[in-house]
């Protein structure tokens, strides 16, 4: 099945033949192409925006580049596929959009192959595009095909090929042949994971394995401040190790912990955390909330590196070692027992292997126990207590309304075993809840000055061979007694209203465990307060931590940019806030207390992402916070509001409220909440979303691995092979050579990650490994992460399928962008281009197999007459060899000798102009290379994206080579024949052409340099007119293969540098529609105007409105002076060339649509001026557009 044509690229040397030639710009279109930071050898749309390359493939001489393409805009909008053919891999020919979006959604990325046996019958060798949907059906895979070499495209009837999307995210299918299997392989990304498929046909898929996930949990950090997660299984005295991989995200380095004896917020625990910004390994306390070191050691710390931790607790005693090695020891008694976790600070964290093992486990939520008397001790069962008399153990807290209780379990049938509360320290006070075995009675006893009376007593059969939950409520003088959750006794006493909580056993021997103490609440409100946040506040609710439930947050909005919310009255909740850092923003919101009643039915309504882990409502008992039911949106992730039920009613009578939670950043990270109804008296409905329930409670084991838990705070998320900043997309799977052995081949996974890539914010990783047709192994660490670039722009990119090198190399270009500022970048009527194209192979290393690329050869756009080379000299401090060099776009292969240097860094600043400039440069010492864009112009690449980029970089043989690429607004740097590249956009300004070659701290050999200045790609304007001069007056414009573009909502005009008293002037117009619903207004002619537009006529197509008008604009204000409609039967369409045309002879105007006249005219207001263009509220085309002046 495979044909994959061998395609030799010669690399920097040869020639290649061209679809266009390499001539300048005609003086009489200097627009095209010609904008400020318009790239000129790089690929970059004519207009509009511009984001993944996908569908890549090589058949019949072409290289197809399809790319994500919103044409009505330069940001990121409904989704096309753009589409532009090369025959050199160098310069390229726009070809109309190929795909568009439909009734199962916009289009996505994807992949092209050619089905040369027809496997899926659309022809044989089709041209098959394969690509994700995304719509009202969530995002599924469609195909479509041609026949004609990719100039047209029909839609398979039987899209999506691939419904029923596992996960929200599953996109960016990847296709190719696998001859050893001889089936079609399909790679698609799946949230944090590549999901593989296989086919005989391209229709019908079948999954085969996946590869993501690899057992552990990452916490992607908080911004100055701390994430936790919990494990139901408790210690007391144990060990507790886990493999800790400290990960920088976006310029942030941070920590990352174990967390012991905690409490089930962790508001209370211990913690051992390693700090990579800090360079400490710290054991610290958190007490309420408030984070205090016990003992510390400085050290140092790298991201990305694996460190096995291990705790060993002992009662009181803390022992700390990393990697086996002892490093810290310290004591705090003011914690018994409580969970295990995990912590993060400020950045990603990765723990991997995490276990347990307890030597005693006395579960509890009360510290500092104290025996009195008897016997006491922590067993892995919990707290055993012996005596022949009384036996009293005490712990440090007090309590005066609360639920206390404790789970007894009898190891003999004699004596009794008690609960003591509201004592003194001697336990000479207090009353006592007791069970006594030996006389199936069960007691509630008051001790003063230790003599004890029997307030209330009953008979209860005691079963000695289980364990026994004995509870007290104690509110105000009433005590009540449960027994296994049975109502037992009760009694009233004003004796002692507060005092310490403890234990007790007469003549007995009994095992304690679970022995907790929690709040006692009461109310009688049905209601919460302001269920529907019709206070236009949170009056009522309380936000228990962070930003993501504030006042900010209660709006009257009724739409999105999705469409309606559909909220229940005025206001609502929308978890999505501006003012509070947007899907960033993460935090726990609380309503009132109520006591359920009624039918115990339970309404609300919600709406945004559905993620049970990190975004849900749950309904909590005030108790113990115990959740009897959460609910995520699990009707799909859309900002309108959709009804949930609950059914709480085996929770009448009891105290509950409302909690919402948002842990989640990034795309969807907010929750809406609105019309919270606790109480409602009708019928229970057939159907509900949710059943309330008690938490399954978890068996405590006495060791064994973690991989159950529960997140308290910030978002945690799966931990994967390599990185995880965010959400994993846009997979390429491919065998490559290694070193130019087409004998000796591996297989390689790209995956582009968004965000936390090496420079902030997107970029690409990638893994090496073996392939049997169904399933990848990577065979690196799961830790060990390998970038593809590290720079901070270069995204998304895939192979062309269907061919390859010579031994067997591939052919790949990337987005030169990043999601952190593509939508903001300072370009005008565009947005981004492509990377150079590159030829990629694997390299023996030090370290292991490792990615190679090599850019294509330029050769056809070298201004081989202005070629600057230098030969065996020093580079000092003082002297700039490149000095009097002005130029924009360039290439430089440079080799330095740096075998006996002094210097400490030395190489490029690049784009200067007095303080500005970029740095490419190497840093002897580090023995880096890097770009540095600190003083590269005035563009924010905001706070999650670093300055400086870099990568560690061996000299081989003593010498170090530089191959760099500048243009307009990017750099691409390859280091060392390619093994190492940084790609960086830069936007400085037009006067910033000069090029500095310098060294620091000493001088560097320049062993040899060339320096090509470089010729654009692009030729003049395709667009048909016979004016000149064009100038944007308002709005945006430009020059494409369909025509003169121009878009804006309002009025905007284009004029010509020709004025005209008397003339004939036409266009074709076309209003262009879609199914994306852009805006469809008017195309217009506009003559005998003032350089501003501000004063002129306009002869417009308005397709809105179904007429043609003759406008004059008076100091920018248009007045429809005719308006011709053919009587109201006028029936203009979208996406129709109309030839409009107009003649001016002194005061005489008239208009022709089509040849036919429609307006005839007289008017005196203006006599002269230029000629131009106008749109209104459309994005419209302009071509064959031609004035003819009349004497």
């Amino acid at each position: 099945m495979k044909r994959t044509v061998k395609k030799l690229l010669m690399i920097g040397v040869a020639c290649s033949i061209s679809l266009f030639s390499a001539c300048p710009v005609l003086a009489d279109n200097t627009g095209y192409y010609q904008e400020k930071y318009r790239n000129q050898f790089h690929f970059s749309p004519e207009a509009n925006w511009m984001n993944d390359p996908n569908g890549m493939v090589y058949y019949n001489g072409e290289y197809h580049l399809f790319y994500q393409y919103y044409p009505y805009g330069t940001t990121w909008g409904p989704m096309h596929w753009g589409h532009a053919v090369s025959t050199d891999l160098v310069k390229w020919k726009h070809l109309p959009i190929a795909l568009s979006p439909d009734e199962n959604g916009e289009i996505f990325s994807g992949s092209a192959v050619i089905d040369w046996n027809n496997t899926a019958g659309f022809g044989k060798e089709a041209m098959v595009a394969i690509f994700t949907h995304s719509g009202s059906k969530g995002q599924v895979q469609s195909l479509a095909y041609s026949t004609d070499s990719g100039r047209t495209w029909t839609k398979y009837e039987g899209n999506p090929v691939m419904p029923n999307p596992p996960v929200p995210d599953w996109r960016d299918p990847k296709v190719f042949w696998h001859d050893q299997t001889k089936q079609w392989v399909m790679s698609l990304a799946a949230k944090d994971k590549i999901m593989f498929y296989t086919s005989p046909d391209l229709k019908n898929w079948k999954y085969a394995s996946e590869f993501g996930p690899d057992g552990g949990i990452q916490a992607n950090g908080q911004s100055g401040a701390y994430s936790y997660t919990l494990s139901e299984q408790k210690g007391q005295s144990f060990t507790l190790e886990g493999e800790i991989t400290l990960v920088e995200k976006n310029g942030r380095a941070g920590a990352g912990g174990l967390v012991f004896r905690s409490n089930k917020d962790a508001t209370n625990a211990y913690t051992v955390n390693l700090d990579a910004e800090k360079n400490l390994l710290t054991l610290n306390k958190v007490e309420k909330g408030n984070v205090t070191t016990v003992v510390s050691k400085s050290m140092r710390l790298d991201t990305s590196q694996a460190y096995h931790v291990k705790v060993e607790a002992n009662s009181h005693y803390f022992k700390v070692l990393l990697n086996g090695k002892q490093v810290l020891e310290g004591s705090d008694a003011s914690f018994e027992n409580g969970q295990f976790g995990l912590t993060a600070w400020n950045s990603t964290a990765v723990f991997r292997h995490v276990k347990f093992t307890n030597q005693s486990n006395f579960i509890t939520n009360l510290s500092n126990w104290k025996p009195i008397t008897g016997t006491w001790n922590d067993t892995a069962a919990g707290k055993l207590g012996k005596s022949d008399s009384d036996g009293y153990i005490i712990s440090e807290e007090q309590g005066d309304q609360f639920i206390f209780k404790s789970n007894m379990t009898f190891l003999d049938a004699n004596g009794s075993g008690a609960l003591l509360f509201r004592a003194d320290a001697e336990a000479k006070n207090g009353y006592i809840a007791s069970v006594d075995a030996s006389k199936d009675t069960v007691k509630l006893v008051k001790l003063q000055n230790g003599i004890s009376t029997v307030l209330a007593e009953t008979n209860e059969k005691i079963d000695t061979s289980k364990s026994h939950q004995v509870k007290v409520t104690a509110s105000g003088n009433k005590l009540d007694l449960h027994i296994d959750d049975n109502f037992t006794l009760t009694a009233k006493d004003e004796t002692f209203s507060k005092g310490l909580f403890g234990l007790h056993v007469n003549q007995s021997s009994v095992q304690f465990q679970d022995v907790n103490m929690t709040k006692f609440i009461d109310t009688d409100e049905k209601e919460i307060k302001n269920k529907s946040f019709e206070t236009g506040d949170l009056t009522g609710w309380k936000t228990i931590k962070g930003n993501a439930f504030t006042n900010d947050h209660v709006t009257d909005a009724t739409a999105n940019w999705s469409g309606l919310f559909e909220q229940k009255g005025k206001y609502h909740l929308w978890g999505f806030s501006d003012k509070q850092d947007g899907d960033n923003a993460t935090g726990e919101l609380h309503s009132s207390y109520f006591k359920l009643s009624g039918s115990g039915e339970i309404n609300l309504l919600m709406g945004g992402g559905n993620d049970p882990t990190n975004r849900y409502v749950s309904l909590v008992r005030a108790s113990d916070d115990k959740e009897l039911i959460r609910q995520a949106n699990t009707k799909f992730a859309d900002e309108k509001y959709q009804p949930y039920v609950w059914d709480a009613s085996k929770y009448i009578g009891e105290v509950l409220y409302i909690k919402a939670v948002d842990q989640a950043v990034g795309g969807w990270g907010h929750i809406n909440l609105d019309d919270v109804n606790v109480f409602n008296t009708e019928k229970m409905p057939d159907k509900v979303d949710s059943v309330a329930k008690e938490p399954e409670e978890v068996k405590q084991r006495e060791g064994g691995e973690l991989s159950d838990w529960n997140t308290v705070s910030g978002e945690w998320v799966k931990s994967t092979h390599g990185s995880n900043g965010g959400i994993w997309e846009c997979p390429t799977l491919l065998e490559l050579p290694v070193d130019g052995d087409s004998t000796k081949k591996k297989w390689v996974l790209q995956v582009s990650i968004n965000d936390g890539a090496a420079a902030g914010g997107s970029g690409m990783q990638y893994f090496v490994g073996n392939f049997d047709g169904k399933t990848f192994k990577n065979e690196n660490p799961p830790e060990e992460v390998l970038w593809t670039d590290y720079g901070a722009d270069f995204y998304a990119a895939v192979d062309w399928s269907g061919v390859e090198g010579d031994n067997g190399e591939k052919y790949w270009l990337g987005w030169m962008s990043n999601w952190q500022y593509a939508n903001n970048t300072p370009t005008t009527t565009w947005r981004s281009s492509m990377s150079i194209p590159r030829k990629i192979e694997l390299t023996n290393t030090a370290k292991g197999l490792r990615l190679k690329q090599i850019p294509v050869s330029i050769d056809s756009i070298r201004n081989k007459q202005e070629k600057k080379v230098l030969k065996n000299l020093m580079v000092t401090e003082n002297k700039n060899l490149l000095s009097g060099i002005q130029e924009n776009k360039y290439e430089i292969i440079a080799e330095f000798d740096v075998s006996n240097t002094d210097a400490q860094e030395f190489g490029f600043q690049i784009q200067k102009e007095g303080s500005e400039n970029t740095k490419v440069s190497y840093n002897v010492n580090k023995q880096r290379l890097f770009v540095d864009r600190t003083n590269s112009g005035s563009f924010d690449f905001g706070e999650n994206v670093k300055d400086k980029h870099s990568v560690s970089m061996l000299p081989k043989d003593g010498k170090v080579k530089l191959h760099m690429f500048v243009d307009q607004s990017s750099v691409e740097v390859f280091g060392n024949d390619g093994t190492e590249v940084i790609t960086d956009q830069l936007f400085p300004k037009l006067s910033s052409n000069k090029i500095r070659l310098y060294s620091k701290g000493g001088g560097v050999k320049l062993n040899s340099l060339k320096m090509y200045p470089l010729k654009s790609i692009w030729n003049k304007s395709p667009v048909d007119t016979n004016l000149s001069g064009w100038k944007s007056i308002s709005g945006l414009w430009a020059d494409t293969i369909n025509g003169k573009q121009g878009r804006s909502k309002e009025d905007t005009f284009a004029l010509s540098s020709e004025k005209a008293k008397n003339f004939i002037y036409e266009a074709k117009i076309k209003v262009l529609a879609d199914s994306v619903s852009n805006s469809t207004g008017a195309g217009a002619l506009v003559f005998r105007s003032d350089e501003q537009a501000n004063n002129a006529y306009a002869a417009n197509v308005d397709v809105l409105n179904n007429q043609v008008k003759l406008i004059a604009f008076r100091d920018g204000i248009g007045k429809d002076l005719i308006i011709y409609d053919d009587g109201g039967k006028l029936d203009l369409k979208t996406n129709t060339d109309y030839r409009l045309k107009v003649t001016a002879e002194g005061e005489h105007i008239q208009v022709y649509l089509d040849d036919k006249l429609v307006i005839d005219a007289v008017d005196h207001t203006f006599s002269e001026g230029y000629a131009g263009l106008n749109v209104w509220n459309s994005t419209s085309l302009f071509n064959e557009v031609k004035l003819e002046i009349v004497d």
